[in-house]
């Protein structure tokens, strides 16, 4: 054996447990009551998971599927807590309960299908109509995500004071992880009804359980966050069952959230890309063979003469038919057609789409997809109509219009009313973050709010950014339409985990199931002579992500129509508010709703000799710039950085053969950087001068003392337009 193989260690049996190794009951345990068909129901679904995945693991070995992880001498604990359910509830779980899935009628072909690498659209449409009475979110392969979203979940329930409950799957070395202390943590807070089942097999790969806590057990992480919490003998699926049977139903009272650990091993490897021989030795292994929870179920049924030899043979004829029938059904399912790749980002279609799969469909015609250098070259309608739309009727109130009643206000004013008005329009929009309610915000945009919808739907929350968005999924997949605030776009990094994995990602990773309508939004950029990390600029990294909307307005009347459509839209959007303007300047502004389409950039003042694009903080001084210059300037305010707005774009390039892009985040891979790579591709042809970009400069955000010296301005543009407009070739 390896010198760096494990010491492994055996663990506390200071547990719930009501069957002793043998399968007998043990003295003075009070069994719970499941009838016959119930207890053999249990037999049969452990049974049928890990025949279902010994021929998963063949299928694997064949080269017909994927990773696959088992959970052979497992089964006990994702079953026994699932069973403990009712219809309408919900499941968050990860790889290793497939248990829990076929308990709740998930067709095994289903299972099958998903490890063999078809597209859930395509999965979907493979198989026979089937639905589960209980919910189950997408499988999670990042840990700990799904902890902050279940406790969304749960809590959309509390405020709406439905009986519903939530459960969560995690396994011992995703304890270590920030989500699912930040998932716990918002649940104690909020008494939301969640249960989180850790699934403690005493391995992390290959990182024992001791390297991923020091305290003596996981179940007491909850005590921290003043969480009732449960050891149990996660082979015994009678106890399992009796202890997620009592926190759900006191959940469903509303006792709110409990932690179970269920003990357990983890007979096999991780997965089928690991070899737990390097690692560890056989002596515990064989220890839990001995405590294997099917043989230990089929013995206690055998006592209560429910099994004997026959029956079980007969019952492993059936299952080993089912599975059979499983994999077939699963190897009809057709290949994925490559176009679906595209599928399930956003809702409607945008140039961008359109034009990438124009292109890859020539590629896949044989044909040549770089030869568009103007835009239009390739056929694009067929795309236009593709997809739903983005479930807003836009209806702009124009301040200019004859009969429009308005009011001079500034921008947070406005994002102030415009969540009001949202709030007052829907019940399901909630507002969430921290110092929101009775402070309103730092800048004062939720003032008000509280008194008025009260705290379950101005919700202040624990000061975690990754909790904020990480809970705010789980909201919206559970159809509020929730609006975190991240206080400061710097503070935005410690949530980049749960923004990825989960709000970018939902849509697309489960077919189109799960829409995620939720706004983020977040205050940005400099001028205010803050402290570090409350003047960052941060949109390329979200600009990056497909599956997400991203909006910044310029003036009170875009703040307010446009938010009002980020909260309508069906995809979530981060929106960006440009807080160095914050209270710059009032414009009449309409009182009544309006909204204001989220995929169109807006010309601020046409011209025929340069074109300046822009967005946010930066429009004004492109403006003032504008003014300043013997030139006759077009400037253009983006106002949705993603999806752009394409043709406008390249329209006015086209037309005056120059180009400045002014914004605040730093010159390296800033959309400006993509903006001059679009217009290149584009417009080459029609330029009289190279792009130039005024922008920040690759440097940290430096502090008050000169910041300004950073910051772009009026003269900076100024110079840019003046370089372009005197470039000769």
């Amino acid at each position: 054996m390896s010198e760096e193989t494990w010491d492994e260690a055996a663990r506390s049996r200071d547990f719930h447990q009501l069957l002793d190794d043998d399968g007998g009951v043990l003295d003075g345990a009070d069994v719970p009551d499941l009838g016959d068909d119930e207890l053999l129901g249990l037999y049969r679904t452990m049974v049928g998971t890990r025949t279902l995945e010994d021929t998963m693991l063949n299928l694997q070995r064949s080269g017909e599927a994927s990773l696959v992880a088992r959970e052979r001498g497992e089964e006990a604990t994702p079953l026994g807590a699932a069973a403990a359910l009712s219809e309408d509830d919900w499941i968050f779980y990860t790889y290793r309960q497939n248990a829990a899935l076929l308990h709740w009628d998930v067709p095994m072909a289903k299972i099958v299908a998903g490890t063999t690498g078809q597209e859930p659209e395509t999965i979907a449409e493979g198989l026979d109509d089937w639905e589960s009475p209980v919910n189950f979110s997408p499988d999670y392969t990042p840990v700990g995500v799904n902890v902050t979203n279940a406790a969304g979940s749960a809590m959309t329930d509390r405020f709406r004071d439905r009986d519903t409950v939530s459960m969560a799957f995690i396994g011992d070395g995703s304890t270590s992880e920030g989500s699912f202390h930040d998932g716990l943590n918002f649940a104690g807070v909020f008494d939301a009804p969640l249960v989180v089942v850790v699934q403690n097999n005493g391995w992390a790969i290959s990182e024992p359980s001791e390297r991923q806590t020091g305290a003596e057990t996981f179940a007491q992480k909850a005590e921290a966050y003043g969480i009732p919490h449960e050891r149990v003998d996660g082979n015994d699926v009678l106890a399992v069952y009796d202890a997620a049977s009592r926190a759900v139903e006191r959940a469903r009272d509303g006792g709110g959230p409990t932690l179970i650990e269920c003990v357990t091993y983890r007979m096999g490897n991780h997965n089928t890309s690991d070899n737990a021989d390097l690692y560890r030795d056989d002596e515990l292994k064989s220890e839990w063979a001995d405590r294997d929870p099917i043989e230990r179920l089929s013995t206690y049924l055998g006592h209560r003469n429910l099994l004997d030899d026959d029956r079980r043979e007969e019952i492993r004829d059936e299952i080993d038919a089912a599975v059979n029938d499983a994999v077939e059904e699963a190897r009809s399912v057709s290949k994925t057609d490559p176009m679906r790749m595209f599928d399930h980002h956003l809702h409607g279609t945008s140039w961008r789409e359109a034009h990438q799969r124009a292109e890859f469909q020539r590629e896949r015609n044989g044909e040549n997809p770089f030869t568009d250098f103007s835009g239009d070259a390739f056929d694009t309608e067929q795309w236009d109509d593709y997809g739903p739309d983005l479930g807003v009727d836009f209806e702009p109130l124009n301040s200019d219009d004859d009969g429009v009643e308005t009011e001079d206000m500034n921008i947070v004013t406005a994002v102030n009313r415009a969540l009001h008005q949202e709030m007052e329009r829907d019940d399901d929009t909630r507002v969430l973050g921290y110092d929101i309610g009775m402070l309103g915000g730092v800048f004062r945009a939720t003032e008000g709010l509280l008194d008025e919808f009260g705290p379950d739907r101005v919700i202040d929350t624990p000061l975690s950014e990754n909790g904020i968005v990480g809970t705010a999924v789980g909201m919206a997949m559970r159809d509020d339409r929730p609006v975190p605030e991240i206080e400061f776009m710097g503070f935005f990094y410690p949530a980049f985990g749960q923004f990825m994995y989960a709000v970018a990602k939902m849509y697309e990773r489960t077919g189109g199931d799960i829409e995620l309508p939720m706004t983020i939004r977040m205050p940005y950029g400099g001028g205010i002579k803050a402290l570090e990390y409350h003047q960052e600029s941060t949109e390329t990294f979200e600009i990056h992500a497909p599956g997400v909307r991203v909006i910044c307005p310029s003036t009170p009347y875009q703040a307010k129509g446009l938010l009002a459509s980020s909260i309508r839209c069906d995809d979530p959007v981060v929106f960006m508010e440009p807080k160095r303007i914050y209270r710059g300047f009032d414009d009449p502004v309409p009182t009544d709703e309006y909204t204001l389409p989220l995929d169109e950039a807006r010309i601020v003042e046409e011209g025929s000799d340069v074109t300046v694009l822009t967005w946010g903080a930066m429009v004004r001084h492109a403006e003032s710039a504008a003014e300043e210059v013997d030139a006759d300037v077009e400037v253009i305010d983006l106002v949705t950085l993603s999806p752009l707005d394409v043709e406008t774009i390249l329209e006015s390039v086209k037309k005056t053969g120059r180009c400045v892009v002014l914004h605040e985040a730093r010159r390296t891979l800033g959309l400006g950087a993509e903006l001059s790579a679009l217009v290149n591709e584009y417009a080459l042809d029609r330029l009289k001068a190279p792009v130039k970009r005024a922008t920040g400069y690759d440097v940290h955000f430096p502090d008050n003392d000169i910041e300004d010296d950073y910051l772009p301005d009026a003269e900076r543009a100024k110079h840019a337009i003046e370089a372009v407009m005197s470039y000769e070739f």
